[in-house]
């Protein structure tokens, strides 16, 4: 008999026994489609780009600059990227930029991109993150960005460094409870035939990807640090999405680090933040040189 935590989703060429944690993920993922993404269920289309200082003619949605943010635009501060996961968006950075905005941090140094749609191809992420990151550059006058990723925009920025060959176009990459080896569900769903939808990055993303010839992932993990990059990662203990493969998120050559909380903790708990403001800013989270009053 199965522990009272597992449920039996057997494939056609697999006994798998899943906890029930995962199944909390896939309920939690049709709550988020059903509010277009936003994990708190604000009005703006996923195009909205009246947060962002120019227009990105219906490519993709976010927020950033000193506009938005309500501060001077001078900063000394290399300029921060933040990338959400599967069927979220922008809005799940907000407690990000306040943190940092009390820190230092100028409105030009922060920006989170919206993607065109709740589940975007590897592809698409690409395209779009090409033209967001380029224009962040533009806009602000610098050379090299940071970036910030969770869950699936995590191999979506890994994707698009590679695949564009941008890595002279960030300096430090942070990546939070990223399937950067794949996920047994991803394996799942591929293989009975969930692939659209939220689930439309299964195959990309399924576990046994170094068992198919030519799979993305494969060539993705070749070199899983290239580029003159700092990289770090972040996983939890308790993240059901990472069942039977809990070293998933991390990448040969980067500081990885494991926290004692959920996939959704990675990003959102208090140490998670002060751990990303510390790999981007070179400095302690809580020096008081730089506190500033909260705009």
């Amino acid at each position: 008999m199965l522990p009272k935590d597992i449920v039996s989703v057997g494939t056609p060429t697999h006994g798998l026994a899943a906890p029930w944690g995962i199944l909390r993920s896939v309920r939690k993922l049709r709550g988020a489609r059903s509010r277009d993404g936003c994990a708190v269920g604000c009005d703006r289309a996923r195009t909205d780009d009246s947060r962002l200082p120019w227009s990105s003619d219906g490519a993709y949605g976010g927020w950033g600059g000193e506009s938005y943010h309500g501060t001077d635009a001078d900063s000394d501060r290399r300029p921060v990227v933040f990338v959400h996961g599967n069927q979220r968006d922008a809005c799940d950075w907000t407690p990000h930029a306040s943190f940092f905005l009390q820190r230092g941090y100028a409105g030009d140094d922060l920006w989170a991109i919206t993607f065109r749609d709740g589940t975007p191809t590897h592809e698409a992420m690409a395209e779009q993150l090409d033209e967001f990151v380029g224009t962040v550059r533009a806009h602000t006058g610098t050379d090299a960005v940071d970036v910030v990723g969770h869950s699936l925009g995590v191999t979506g920025l890994r994707y698009w460094l590679a695949s564009r060959e941008r890595f002279g176009w960030v300096d430090t990459f942070v990546g939070l409870a990223g399937a950067n080896h794949g996920t047994v569900l991803s394996t799942w769903c591929a293989e009975t035939g969930i692939g659209g939808s939220a689930y439309g990055n299964s195959e990309f993303l399924r576990a046994d990807y170094e068992r198919i010839p030519n799979h993305p992932l494969s060539s993705l993990n070749a070199d899983e640090t290239p580029g003159d990059v700092d990289y770090y990662t972040l996983r939890g203990t308790d993240d059901a999405l990472f069942w039977r493969c809990p070293d998933s998120p991390v990448l040969e050559g980067a500081t990885n680090v494991e926290l004692e909380t959920d996939h959704d903790g990675v990003r959102r708990s208090q140490r998670a933040i002060e751990y990303v403001f510390k790999w981007v800013s070179g400095t302690h989270p809580y020096n008081v040189q730089h506190q500033v009053p909260a705009p």
